[in-house]
């Protein structure tokens, strides 16, 4: 990611580059927007549902940190955040999370590279003390403390994992003024920026608030000047203290979808009056709220091609207002998950594995872009169990993705005409021990093995299975995954493949050629 001042002074270039590339592109391949799955029949082999290729070269740079995650503020500190079904209740108190833990940090290192965000809601009221004058207790117009400990064990775990850190501001009223505006110096971000300078944690983004469209965690009667005028406040801050920081925004939320509440005002009215003041943009997407929100949307969805829709329509609303305002920034989706206020009982299971993976490759579209899922380890949608850190099913996904599917993003021009079945392509990491183009093949079908193989003829397979939809584990190639008792992954072997490749119901896939010209 570049820094916000190498971003200004290029503007002009990267317009300039982006308007060349699409006439150049123009013939084969389509303009920025979701990766979805194509619809014409394979032709070379009959027995095969898809014949997996790519025509063209790259389509896309993504970040090398595509695919990240939240450690949410209140898992920082400690406070109230959404439990597991199993703890019942809406809330809980939860004690701050060991991020020295090794099993954590081990597993987490199967994720990385990744940027980490710290923010949430929790966030929003957290006062940062770094010489402890508080006494742990937080002043009026704040709710919770942030000590340098914590904040230091942050940056620890991110230098361990391959992290970088991403945060926001207290915009509580124990920052504002009598007018209602907010002020910096209350909210502590020269003291918060030197000291993570001074203590080496990799803070390279920030958020001016989390969620600044949403009634509940901002002042009575917000509005769009509002935030303008907070971000106006902002700015020379980080000037001065932190230059190369990057500013993200604005963070809207509820915007395309309402989830409970609605946004009392969008994106767009936003950056008409803020102008091109961020460095990339910026917004939160779920599909839905979970059962404590009161939805009363079941598990039977969770397949579904209107479902699996929701958040890769999302992005392509906000993508317009991108395009509109901030043209050439990279997209970053900082939350989503399986529902919002923590998940359903099923972002637990195998049965959201097929959403996780078919958003990272539907949303896998522009420069820069970046997705990062709500939680690592906290509540029912967490990547991993809060409760002894046991992985969950999505977590595996994830591993294989970080292991298999690299920033370069490629046009499939194999396509299939059956409709659960979705191809998505990339070069495999730089890093990885085979090169060639991954293809992540997704079968949403809960009842038909679907099939594939290669132009070439040639692959390595990684099958990613459940036992049953419901289930809490995963298997690759048929062998049960499990981690070490201190987290480590164990060795995760594809299998060669010189025929057709069966996808099982509800499975992925990760099929890498190495042949494709395309990656070389």
């Amino acid at each position: 990611m570049r820094s916000r001042l190498e971003r200004t002074s290029a503007l002009a270039a990267v317009v300039g580059l982006a308007v060349a590339l699409v006439a150049a592109c123009s013939s084969t391949s389509e303009s920025e927007g979701e990766t979805a799955p194509t619809t014409t029949t394979a032709m070379d082999t009959p027995s095969a549902d898809v014949v997996l290729s790519v025509s063209g070269e790259v389509v896309a740079e993504l970040d090398e940190r595509y695919q990240s995650y939240n450690v949410e503020m209140v898992e920082v500190t400690g406070g109230e955040f959404w439990p597991p079904y199993s703890a019942g209740g809406t809330k809980i108190t939860r004690p701050p999370i060991d991020l020295s833990n090794e099993r954590l940090r081990n597993m987490a290192r199967g994720l990385g590279p990744a940027y980490i965000r710290v923010s949430g809601s929790w966030a929003n009221a957290t006062l940062f003390d770094p010489d402890g004058s508080t006494g742990g207790v937080a002043p009026e117009g704040f709710r919770s403390i942030l000590t340098a400990d914590q904040w230091r064990g942050v940056g620890e775990f991110a230098h361990a994992v391959d992290g970088l850190v991403v945060t926001s501001f207290p915009s509580s009223p124990g920052t504002r003024d009598e007018t209602g505006a907010w002020v910096p110096d209350k909210a502590k971000v020269r003291e918060f920026l030197r000291f993570s300078l001074d203590e080496d944690i990799p803070v390279v983004a920030v958020e001016l608030f989390n969620e600044p469209t949403l009634p509940p965690g901002m002042p009575t009667g917000y509005t769009a000047d509002g935030f303008a005028r907070d971000v106006a406040a902002l700015d020379p801050v980080v000037d001065e203290v932190m230059p190369e920081l990057d500013l993200v925004g604005p963070g809207s939320a509820a915007e395309a979808r309402a989830l409970v509440i609605n946004a009392a005002f969008g994106s767009a009215e936003i950056l008409e009056r803020t102008g091109p003041v961020f460095d990339v943009f910026s917004y939160h997407a779920y599909p839905k709220v979970s059962e404590r929100c009161g939805s009363t949307e079941g598990s039977e969805i969770a397949l579904s091609p209107e479902f699996l829709g929701r958040v890769p329509a999302d992005a392509d609303y906000f993508r317009g207002v991108r395009d509109a305002h901030l043209p050439g920034a990279p997209m970053w989706i900082t939350e989503t998950a399986q529902a919002a206020c923590g998940g359903d009982r099923w972002a637990a299971t195998y049965r959201d594995v097929i959403r996780y993976v078919d958003t990272l490759g539907r949303l896998a579209v522009g420069d820069g872009d970046v997705v990062f899922h709500n939680t690592l380890a906290a509540s029912d949608y967490g990547l991993i169990d809060e409760d002894g850190f046991e992985p969950r099913p999505n977590y595996w996904a994830a591993v294989l993705w970080a292991k298999l599917m690299g920033p370069s993003v490629l046009a499939p021009s194999a396509e299939t005409n059956v409709a659960d079945l979705a191809v998505y392509a990339h070069c495999t990491p730089p890093a990885a021990d085979e090169p060639g183009a991954t293809y992540a093949v997704v079968n949403s079908s809960a009842t038909e093995t679907r099939t594939a193989t290669t132009a070439s003829g040639k692959a390595t397979v990684y099958l990613l299975t459940g036992e049953n939809l419901d289930g809490m584990g995963a298997s690759l190639n048929g062998d049960v995954l499990e981690v070490a008792a201190d987290g480590a992954l164990p060795e995760l072997a594809g299998r060669q493949s010189s025929g057709a490749i069966e996808v099982p119901p509800a499975s992925v896939a990760f099929v890498v050629d190495p042949d494709a010209e395309a990656c070389r």
